[in-house]
């Protein structure tokens, strides 16, 4: 992979349903190696996740911050598939846990859940992406279209390469900013996250 995970203090959260389709049954992948990786359960609750989240932030010292916190889960417009259900608007408050906690971004892998900010001018700001970035007071990136994973065979191990597509990049108070299109602005994740 091109970007490192593993520096700094990030942490990824991964849904097992995110796997290789083409064996039967599907075949868990799992995500790339970072400061913490929790693949969740399919009993996990969404607070439980968030929580757990704001926990492995605080760290030992309870001061902590994540550098970045990855979601690697299957997404739909405004909201994804991870655990028991799913985050959305009807629980999107629980990302106020995540204020204070995220120095660099929270990056949604996900599908689709920026596809809302398509159907409306910059300026709107009732999108998944935009409130997120407001309640946890750091950058929020998110996807416009369905992303392509791959897995190297018999290592298993899911890669999202390059976004494809238009991405939205959230900051608190601000318009987002749209990367990767017509080949410019790309969404570079190591200057968005620790630039």
């Amino acid at each position: 992979m091109a970007f490192n995970f593993l520096r700094g203090r990030q942490m990824i959260i991964h849904d097992p349903r995110l796997n290789n389709p083409n064996t039967n049954p599907p075949t868990p992948l799992r995500p790339p190696a970072a400061m913490n990786v929790w693949t969740v359960s399919l009993t996990d609750s969404a607070d439980h996740i968030i929580g757990w989240a704001a926990s492995v932030a605080k760290g030992d010292s309870g001061t902590n911050q994540l550098d970045a916190l990855h979601f690697m889960a299957h997404g739909s417009v405004g909201g994804m598939q991870i655990g028991a259900g799913n985050f959305g608007w009807k629980n999107i408050d629980l990302f106020k846990k995540l204020n204070g906690r995220i120095k660099g971004a929270i990056i949604f892998f996900s599908c689709q859940v920026g596809g809302e900010q398509a159907h409306h001018s910059l300026s709107y700001s009732l999108t998944f992406g935009n409130v997120v970035a407001h309640h946890a007071q750091c950058k929020v990136l998110t996807c416009k279209v369905n992303q392509i994973y791959s897995w190297t065979p018999g290592v298993n191990v899911i890669d999202f390469g390059e976004f494809e597509n238009i991405v939205y990049l959230y900051t608190p108070g601000g318009n987002p900013k749209v990367l990767n299109y017509s080949g410019k602005s790309k969404a570079d994740l190591n200057s968005i996250i620790f630039g």
